[in-house]
């Protein structure tokens, strides 16, 4: 919740779609090349001599491997980058909350979304205060 409403965390998310856009369109573009190939390739296979193609097989093999690595690459760059700014974040957020819980008196602080939390009174949520003091730091 604090991640999904902060600045920070509303840039980063921003900045992460922007490139999963990017990179989704290089996919979308070589599966259409792909695509294209194939049905060149079925409408136009009979009538091809061998050596033709034979090499339209291996060019579309080869092309089906490219658009596999390319989206097993996009999917752990995407991973890792997501999991590098959610590292940087949580590392921020851990001093704001260690700071709040230390200044004012709190034992412990549990993540409303991940505490298993059924159910506080609105008075004791940080959430808000955690946001505001993370947007200023950052």
């Amino acid at each position: 919740m604090v991640i999904a409403n902060s600045k920070a965390g509303k840039a980063a998310k921003s900045a992460f779609e922007a490139e999963f856009k990017q990179k989704q369109q290089i996919i979308e573009s070589k599966n259409a090349q792909l695509e294209a190939l194939k049905n060149e390739f079925i409408q136009n296979g009979p009538v091809m001599n061998e050596t033709t193609r034979k090499q339209k097989a291996e060019q579309i093999d080869r092309l089906d491997k490219d658009l596999q690595r390319s989206r097993a690459d996009f999917r752990d760059e995407l991973q890792r980058k997501d999991y590098e700014l959610l590292e940087k974040i949580l590392k921020d957020l851990d001093g704001i909350l260690q700071s709040i819980g230390t200044s004012e008196g709190y034992t412990i602080i549990i993540e409303k979304t991940e505490g298993g939390v059924i159910f506080s009174i609105p008075s004791i949520d940080l959430t808000q205060k955690v946001i505001q003091a993370y947007d200023a730091k950052n």
